[in-house]
């Protein structure tokens, strides 16, 4: 129910849509009930006429049945666009709260899920909820508000007949779906899971089918592929015998009511209490009444499976954490240094990353951070930009007046400070210009083409014929590793950072690229304060001092000579990198 009401939140936004969606889907039923109904009138009458020899008025009914057609087929058309248009604005509406979602997770909580995962509830959930206006909510709208006008209307010629008519009304819209939603609970459930994990699965061996080859492995990977298939299918088959089993049962009660209105009605036109013409149209009536709660069957089968994608989607949402209040938002309009004390990480609670690190990094400090693989360096950097949440100790940002945890700060105004230069930086499918506008939205042309003189591709860049408007295509293929990392320099430069982290920054560049990066950094290192994690002996000669991590602690802070004459592991360190 929790999670069905937090769907209806997400519906607000277009209610009026969806409303006007369920006047014009009840004025459609109630127009065919009608239609059924005095057309079953019209031709007893008729019918009744003629073999009377008698003259009746047939231009009233005649007129009302092609109004009633004419208001079925508009409302019919008008429903189709209306509801569908909902669903697409209500798709939309969820869409955008998962992405949503999904760009606050920690990076712990996207860690812990599979990338598969997460784009099967971004794209198999997402669309399984396309179902629950236009095939769940709407029918749920629709039946209770055309059951009780169908019902008051049946009354007035018979109660019986009314009586009969709710009684067989009532199993086969709630009666029976809530059975069979009991029964599928449990399905829906699985098919969910078992849908992602075959998308997994199936995402799994396309992404390693070379690892697959090389070890033989890809029947043994295909077989897993088969068996959640099978499972998956095997959902799909419970869920559809269920509903052939629903609409099999809900034909047959159809039937056995309009029987019964019959066998009710035919001894009061015998006795002459009743019109013979009335049980043509009674029974017609009886039969057209269920399309009232016709499609709800089908409903209560949707909504499980609805449910299941909306509390998978809902339990990303649940991951995330309450900000903190805000003590206040620092402007960088001087320069600012860092403070780590007593910062401890560990992962799954048991791996320590991190043990009681302390160290202090003044302002327009260049600090190199160097320590073999798993020594901390990447879980510091991390909970510098906050992709990881803090568990003990405090990182504080440092001025001439003043200290503040970074913690006590927005994620905003701390990705304005604070910038990294990944390993691995994505460049988007757009130009160059719209590229560097990610990192500053208001920049000028003259600022990005100074800042990419400054990131060392002025050259480059004015031997395009387009310039800044040039595409650089999917992933940016049209760059090399270099200029990539280049541009992503210029982006940082753009951005104007107080602190300016660099990941690795020359790793897997040729030399003549490194050279090009190294100058660039230099450059960039003018004006802010810069934290490299790097082993590159070039560039820890342009620093200021270097801190030496091991096993989640601070080994050493010195200079880079001083590291080179003090530690031969140093030196065996940075030659093995």
């Amino acid at each position: 129910m929790a999670d069905f009401m937090r769907l209806l939140k997400l519906c607000k936004p277009h209610l009026g849509a969806m409303l006007l969606g369920a006047f014009l889907a009840t004025l459609t039923v109630l127009a065919n009930v009608a239609l059924l109904a005095i057309s079953g009138w019209f031709l007893a009458a008729m019918a009744a006429a003629g073999l009377a020899g008698v003259q009746m008025n047939y231009f009233t009914p005649a007129g009302t049945i092609r109004f009633l057609a004419i208001v079925r087929t508009a409302s019919r058309y008008g429903e189709r666009l209306v509801t569908h248009n909902a669903t697409f604005l209500l798709l939309s509406e969820i869409r955008v709260s998962v992405f949503n979602t999904l760009s606050q997770l920690s990076n712990v909580d996207l860690a812990m899920s599979r990338s598969a995962d997460l784009f099967n509830r971004m794209q198999n959930d997402v669309e399984a909820l396309d179902k629950f206006y236009l095939n769940v909510l709407l029918p749920m709208i629709v039946a209770l508000i055309s059951v009780p006008i169908v019902l008051i209307f049946m009354s007035a010629y018979n109660a019986n007949v009314a009586l009969l008519c709710f009684i067989a009304l009532l199993f086969v819209g709630v009666l029976l779906p809530l059975m069979l939603s009991k029964q599928l609970q449990q399905t829906a459930d699985l098919e969910t899971k078992y849908s992602a994990t075959l998308r997994a699965e199936l995402s799994d061996t396309l992404s390693g089918l070379r690892e697959l080859a090389i070890y033989q492995a890809t029947e043994q990977q295909v077989e897993q592929c088969r068996t959640a298939s099978e499972r998956y299918n095997q959902q799909l088959f419970t869920r559809h015998n269920a509903e052939a089993t629903s609409n099999g049962l809900s034909l047959l009660i159809v039937q056995l009511s309009m029987l019964g209105a019959m066998l009710i009605i035919a001894p009061l036109v015998y006795s002459g209490a009743m019109v013979n013409v009335e049980l043509a149209m009674l029974s017609l009536f009886v039969l057209a009444s269920f399309e009232t709660v016709l499609t709800l069957p089908n409903a209560f089968i949707q909504l499980p499976v609805a449910l299941s994608a909306a509390k998978r989607i809902f339990a990303l949402e649940d991951k995330l954490r309450p900000t903190t209040n805000n003590t206040g938002e620092l402007v960088a309009v001087q320069p600012l240094g860092l403070e780590f004390k007593q910062l401890s990480y560990c992962y799954h609670g048991d791996t320590v990353a991190l043990n009681n690190i302390n160290f202090t990094i003044l302002a327009l400090q260049k600090v190199a951070i160097v320590g073999q693989s798993g020594s901390g360096k990447s879980t510091l950097v991390n909970l510098l930009s906050g992709l990881w949440p803090q568990q003990n100790g405090a990182i504080n940002l440092t001025s001439a007046d003043k200290t503040i945890a970074i913690n006590a700060i927005s994620q905003q105004n701390r990705c304005e400070l604070v910038n990294i230069v990944a390993q691995q930086h994505h460049i988007f499918d757009g130009t160059i210009a719209e590229n560097l506008r990610y990192a500053a939205p208001s920049a000028t042309k003259q600022q990005m083409r100074t800042a990419c003189q400054q990131a060392q591709l002025g050259d480059w860049l004015s031997e395009l014929k387009l310039g800044l408007d040039t595409r650089l295509g999917t992933g940016g293929r049209s760059l090399s590793r270099g200029q990539s990392r280049r541009l992503a320099l210029a982006q940082a430069l753009l951005r104007a950072p107080a602190i300016l982290v660099l990941d690795e920054p020359t790793e897997g560049l040729d030399n003549q690229s490194k050279h090009q990066v190294m100058d660039a950094i230099l450059t960039s290192m003018q004006h802010c304060t810069v934290i490299s994690i790097t082993h590159d002996p070039a560039l820890l000669a342009n620093m200021d001092k270097v801190i030496w991590l091991e096993q989640g602690q601070v080994k050493a802070i010195a200079t880079h000579q001083q590291l080179l004459t003090e530690h031969a592991d140093y030196v065996n360190l940075i030659t093995r990198f």
